[in-house]
């Protein structure tokens, strides 16, 4: 399906994947995503631990990881499992925040404990390492993790407004950033990437922009600014750049009226369209739900249109597949992630002004 048209791109909604899940086949609320080398995507998910009838039973069913793989086309997806679980303990997590993969390894951040735990391809704990360092204080909240191709692994910290940098096996190298609203400081770092020429990208959840910096820190561009129109950014929660050079920034919003936007901007911060999701058809896993319960079948023929959950319910993560030349969009509220196919050079002039 065409969704937008700007500049000689377009983004092409292709389908959804995932439903709401406490265990088994599904997401609870996905906060964020990463591709394996082998083409298997990780996603971490942050849903509410379950409650039984003595109280509050500290399961968190939602603190584990899903495994996946998706085709091009509407159930060609597949669920290969999860794995990790709600503790402190080796290999478990109590706040995932962000995930990343390299060299056959996945790397999650952990809000809550301030560390990153390391899985190998077969799911099984390697190691893990603290994100605080001494002298950093007592205010700390480790948030995205990114990694460059050279192995330096970028961790935003949301509460101490900085961004760490550590070697593959944790050995900590430096930090930039302070708390502010100049070229370089945060307030509430959140998402974070690198492009293919090692650029860092931070998505500056309360100064509402993106920050772009060089590898080694050094302040660089600003991407967006504070507002509620179109190509303006209301707590920005990530950051993806393809290819091209061309940036995606999810927009979290606050507003009733606006459930949350993916901006896209060129490399230099013109920005292009926004994207605010498309999802028109069920996923395969949501259908197979339906399916299998008549009384919910019933209720979705009663209601008068559907066209409310098409749209993105408080994105929280974008991640692009450059295997596939693809947007993955972390569609959190409503358990799924939606996806668009770009097409470079394509060229209607009346839809190209």
């Amino acid at each position: 399906m065409l969704t937008e048209t700007v500049a000689g791109r377009t983004y092409d909604y292709t389908h959804n994947v995932g439903r709401g899940s406490q265990s088994g086949m599904g997401f609870n609320w996905p906060n964020a995503l990463t591709f394996a080398d082998d083409g298997t995507i990780y996603i971490t998910n942050r849903g509410s631990e379950s409650i039984s009838n003595v109280g509050w039973n500290r399961t968190g069913v939602g603190q584990r990881i899903s495994k996946v793989t998706i085709g091009d086309n509407w159930g060609e997806e597949e669920f290969l499992g999860e794995f990790s679980r709600y503790g402190n303990g080796d290999g478990q997590m109590i706040w995932p925040a962000g995930i990343a993969s390299s060299n056959g390894e996945v790397f999650v951040s952990d809000e809550w404990l301030n560390r990153v735990t390391v899985f190998d391809k077969d799911d099984k704990f390697v190691r893990s390492f603290d994100t605080v360092q001494a002298g950093d204080g007592e205010t700390n909240g480790a948030a995205g993790i990114a990694i460059a191709a050279d192995g330096t692994i970028y961790v935003s910290d949301s509460r101490s407004h900085q961004v760490r940098m550590f070697k593959n096996d944790g050995t900590f190298i430096s930090s930039f950033g302070s708390q502010g609203v100049s070229d370089g400081q945060f307030d509430g770092p959140w998402g974070i990437t690198v492009d293919h020429d090692g650029k860092v990208y931070v998505a500056d959840f309360g100064n509402h922009r993106v920050q772009k910096f060089s590898a080694d820190g050094k302040f660089e561009l600003q991407i967006g600014r504070p507002g509620n129109k179109r190509g303006e950014l209301t707590n920005p929660t990530d950051v993806a750049v393809d290819s091209e050079g061309d940036i995606y920034v999810c927009d979290w919003s606050k507003n009733a009226w606006d459930r949350g936007r993916v901006h896209i901007f060129t490399a230099e911060g013109q920005f292009l369209t926004s994207l605010v999701g498309d999802a028109q058809q069920l996923s395969q896993w949501a259908q197979m739900t339906v399916d299998a319960n008549a009384d919910y079948a019933k209720r979705r023929r009663e209601v008068r249109s559907t066209e409310p959950e098409w749209t993105f319910a408080q994105p929280t993560a974008v991640e692009w597949d450059s295997a596939n030349n693809r947007l993955m969009v972390a569609d959190t509220q409503r358990s799924r992630v939606q996806i668009y196919k770009k097409q470079s050079g394509y060229l209607i002039p009346q839809l190209n002004l």
